[in-house]
């Protein structure tokens, strides 16, 4: 079993449990004391979990971020127009993914009147799709609460055998070379399989996103993909292709 299944059904245990005992991994993920103790130890060091007294460990609390609602707001008028010029690129009949960040979530109110099909990972988008009506596949998972997504192994494996017709996918960050950046590794495995899986990608950032980077690296943009963002960011090296939105 590769390590990142591995902590990924550590998490998913702890999510479950809120305190693990490494006897209980070792018998419920199958490996030895030492493989589920170096887990542990790279989680922590990550700052995902806390390592407790007793051989036990719990997930971080992150109430430190900036809950969801509050992401949501900022920068809230790119983000629409960035939504808006995603889904005009959408067509009736296409089989889209869109990743989970409220940039994505912007472009899902301009689709009410499309005939796609969507999925996603992202739970926060779920309330619109119900209003709008969209035929739509959640993926299954661990739901990771401060960020609102939906992300594990069989997140994975699901889209690992879907093909899409067009993705749409921001990020925690995208540098002026066209690095594309999130804060979660579960995000970024599936986010890389759905661009792999996908006819044409599209990768969203809002002016809060521009030159800045996270953990996990998901992408490097390539020719044939682009990059939708925000009028006054004309930063990105000649290597990158984008198209400014925005109002004059």
């Amino acid at each position: 079993m590769i390590p990142f299944i591995r902590r990924e059904k550590i998490l998913e245990m702890l999510a479950v449990n809120e305190i693990g005992y490494i006897e209980d991994l070792v018998a419920n993920i199958g490996v030895s004391d030492s493989t589920i103790r170096r887990d542990l130890k790279t989680l922590s060091d990550e700052g995902i979990v806390v390592l407790l007294t007793g051989g036990a460990a719990k997930i971080r609390n992150r109430a430190g971020e900036k809950p969801i609602e509050v992401r949501f707001e900022i920068n809230k008028k790119e983000k629409e127009m960035i939504g808006a010029y995603a889904a005009s690129l959408v067509d009736d009949g296409d089989f889209i993914f869109i990743g989970p960040g409220s940039t994505e979530n912007a472009i899902i109110r301009h689709l009410c009147n499309k005939k796609v099909k969507l999925v996603t990972n992202g739970a926060s988008h779920i309330p619109l799709l119900i209003e709008c009506q969209i035929d739509s596949i959640i993926l299954g998972g661990r739901l990771i609460n401060s960020i609102s997504v939906i992300a594990g192994p069989s997140a994975v494996d699901q889209i690992e055998k879907m093909h899409f017709d067009k993705c749409f996918i921001g990020g925690s960050g995208i540098s002026v070379t066209g690095v594309m950046t999130t804060s979660e590794e579960s995000v970024a495995m599936i986010n890389r399989k759905a661009i792999k899986n996908s006819t044409s990608a599209y990768f969203l950032a809002d002016s809060s996103k521009v030159g800045r980077t996270s953990r996990f690296e998901f992408a490097k943009l390539k020719k044939h993909q682009t990059l939708i963002t925000t009028k006054h960011q004309t930063v990105f090296h000649d290597n990158v292709n984008y198209v400014e939105v925005g109002i004059e």
